[in-house]
């Protein structure tokens, strides 16, 4: 029906509103809910054009008016966007039903009043024209109706209250402003907390597990930036993408330390464009309506899908970063591709150790079989072994449909230790890590909270029972952890995803060793960087720049990439990445360089002192000589090492880490 429609009045000069009506008097609408089975009835794979276009005509009867005229235009202009929405389950249910689901599941999850007893699928206009906050400064009026051309978290919210609060109270939802938004958003934070006016922040404290977060100031303040760019305030903080990224010292971006050192930066054709197509399509942009004629919106920092990605109305996080529009597939976002599109790689392996654990190859051999839309997830019957989803985040239920893990977007949840940064520490209870640390005064990063200590962070607690003494007849042989707070429910709650397929005491001994590789890269990393803070003090290294010297780099890549492996390998079963990749090459490769360095620059250092001293007074030309030989031999032998850097600094420009010199040198600042 929609193809004939298309065929007669495709290049008509109707107006919109007149084509608006000859839709409506075409495709009748009904009030019926339209179910999975009425797609079934002729579901097509890809490949079908005539069967996909009936299965199209069928789903448009019970679409709004609204929605059957953006069919109208689009099966034409953007027909992937078309049929995407045509196998989405918004294409088939009421929003009504969500609430019977979340009933069915035994969580509550209230949905807008509008959608309440609306009498239509969900639809191009139930997303883009009923949006949530209507003041929004990319507002544009489309062929007669205001719409947005960005769907954002608050908008999903509507419907799916309980995933998008959820989403905002975990590093996923402050992924950008945690990550390479953090300097410019730590002006912001540190000028509120200086002026009292904290009204400006995200209210984390008082929202965090109550409440979906949002940042109301930030919406106001595009609308400045749109409308009135010199604003004193817009003055104040303008934008990140002000400096082309050109003045941060950061592991993000390669000026730090490297470009920065060559000159190069210096060059205006260098705007350090991989950041967009880098680190913000994982950690998410600001969105920044720039243009707005009333009929058409431009923005800058898009496209994107980053988890962080910050939009005009003030959401927090993106549900596109793993359903992608528009089918929203749950098949898709539970398989383990999704994760690993930027959960992998030689920062953060986690794709690569789940591929290379025993979970992986039981996806890998069978995967396809399973049943991945099935809601709740039955093990044994719908799916056998684990992947990102199940272990995470997903509601497993038994063979019969009991739920017995609830399901959340809340990562916190089954997540006890953070593995990211210098030092794992527990993960902290608010996930905005500026506000922690510029107001709460809690610098995360340089090992607060050493799980090998057994310190306190933030009303979290854990509690060390020391390991038997060596040679002594008593199981378990390492260290226990013992848990309190939150932490320890945190931990139950994981142990009861694992107990799902794996008996108790299998469970536990596992999480006893897992805990024990945590303790000894702490150990580890805390002896690396406390040869590096000696290297500054002693003058081998300059501490102006952390980031272009030797040992600077060896330790980045001790905490960034080898330690972050072995623990990521620790953490998810995977043999390689615990030892060869993560442990052997934190230890043998670069700590042993940096100690090498360090005691070989040291003794390069008292020698000189030495032959001044000689020198000045007065010793046999020789004994000056035997040692100038020695120095030489020295230098020669740093040089070589150093001669390594370049290959080194060479791939900082690749990363996608954290930004924690940015925060120091801002605290410096």
């Amino acid at each position: 029906m929609v193809n004939g429609i298309m065929k007669r009045y495709s290049t008509s000069k109707l107006a919109p509103l007149l084509v608006f009506a000859l839709v409506i008097s075409l495709v009748p609408a009904t009030t019926g809910i339209a179910s999975a089975d009425d797609a079934k009835e002729v579901e097509v794979g890809y490949g079908e054009a005539e069967d996909i276009n009936a299965l199209l005509d069928k789903a448009l009867e019970k679409a709004s008016p609204e929605t059957r005229m953006c069919v109208l235009c689009h099966s034409k202009n953007t027909p992937e966007i078309v049929y995407d929405w045509l196998r989405s389950e918004h294409a088939w249910k009421l929003p009504s039903e969500v609430s019977e689901l979340y009933e069915k599941l035994g969580v509550s999850s209230p949905i807008a009043e509008k959608f309440q007893n609306y009498p239509y699928t969900v639809g191009c206009y139930e997303c883009h024209g009923l949006f949530k906050e209507r003041d929004r400064a990319d507002v544009i009026n489309h062929n007669g109706f205001d719409i947005v051309p960005i769907v954002t978290l608050k908008d999903c919210s509507q419907c799916h209250y309980k995933e998008a609060k959820e989403i905002t109270w975990t590093w996923h939802g402050f992924a950008s402003l945690n990550g390479p938004l953090a300097p410019w958003y730590s002006q912001i934070v540190k000028y509120a907390k200086e002026n009292n006016k904290l009204e400006m922040l995200p209210p984390v404290y008082e929202k965090t597990g109550k409440d979906l977060i949002d940042w109301p100031w930030f919406k106001e303040y595009v609308k400045k930036l749109l409308e009135n760019p010199d604003d004193p305030e817009v003055k104040r903080f303008g934008t990140p993408y002000d400096s082309d990224f050109k003045d941060i010292v950061s592991p993000l971006y390669p000026a730090s330390g490297i470009l920065a050192s060559t000159g190069l930066m210096d060059d205006p054709s260098i705007k350090n464009a991989f950041v967009y197509f880098g680190c913000f399509q994982c950690h998410g942009t600001l969105v920044i309506p720039y243009e707005n004629d009333g009929t058409s919106v431009k923005y800058w920092g898009w496209p994107n899908n980053g988890a962080g990605r910050v939009d005009p109305d003030g959401s927090l996080g993106t549900c596109t970063a793993c359903h992608t529009r528009h089918r929203f597939s749950i098949e898709e976002v539970r398989k383990p591709y999704t994760c690993g599109q930027c959960h992998l790689g030689i920062d953060h392996p986690y794709k690569e150790v789940f591929e290379e654990s025993k979970h992986g190859n039981i996806y890998d051999a069978e995967g396809e079989e399973w049943n991945w839309s099935a809601i709740p997830w039955r093990v044994g019957v719908d799916f056998r072994g684990p992947t990102c989803a199940s272990c995470h985040m997903s509601t497993i239920a038994d063979p019969e449909g009991n739920v017995i893990v609830q399901g959340s977007h809340d990562l916190r949840q089954r997540l006890t230790w953070d593995l990211m940064h210098f030092f794992t520490f527990p993960k902290p209870k608010w996930p905005d890590n500026i506000q922690n640390r510029i107001i709460k005064g809690g610098n995360q990063l340089t090992g607060a909270g050493l799980i090998e200590k057994g310190v306190a962070v933030e009303g979290f607690e854990v509690k060390i029972e020391q390991a038997p003494a060596l040679g002594e007849l008593e199981f378990p042989r390492l260290v226990e952890v013992e848990y309190t707070g939150e932490l320890a429910a945190r931990r139950d709650l994981m142990k009861s995803v694992c107990n799902v397929c794996h008996s108790r005491q299998w469970t536990d001994n596992y999480f006893v060793i897992y805990d024990q590789n945590l303790i000894e890269y702490n150990v580890t990393a805390a002896y690396a960087l406390s040869l590096l803070k000696s290297a500054w003090e002693q003058g081998i290294h300059d501490p102006s720049n952390k980031l272009d010297e030797y040992m600077e780099i060896m330790w980045y890549y001790i905490w960034h990439h080898d330690g972050r492996r072995w623990r990521a390998g620790a953490a998810m079963s995977g043999p390689d990445y615990t030892f060869w990749y993560g442990a052997i090459d934190t230890i043998m490769d670069k700590l042993g360089r940096m100690k090498s360095y360090y005691e070989t620059a040291l003794e390069l250092k008292s020698l000189k002192e030495r032959l001044e001293k000689l020198q000045a007074e007065g010793a046999p030309p020789e004994q000056l000589a035997e040692i100038e030989s020695k120095i030489k031999q020295l230098e020669t032998k740093l040089a070589a090492m150093e001669a390594e850097i370049p290959a080194l600094k060479s791939k900082i420009g690749e990363l996608e880490g954290q930004v924690e010199s940015a925060l120091e040198k801002a605290d410096e600042a």
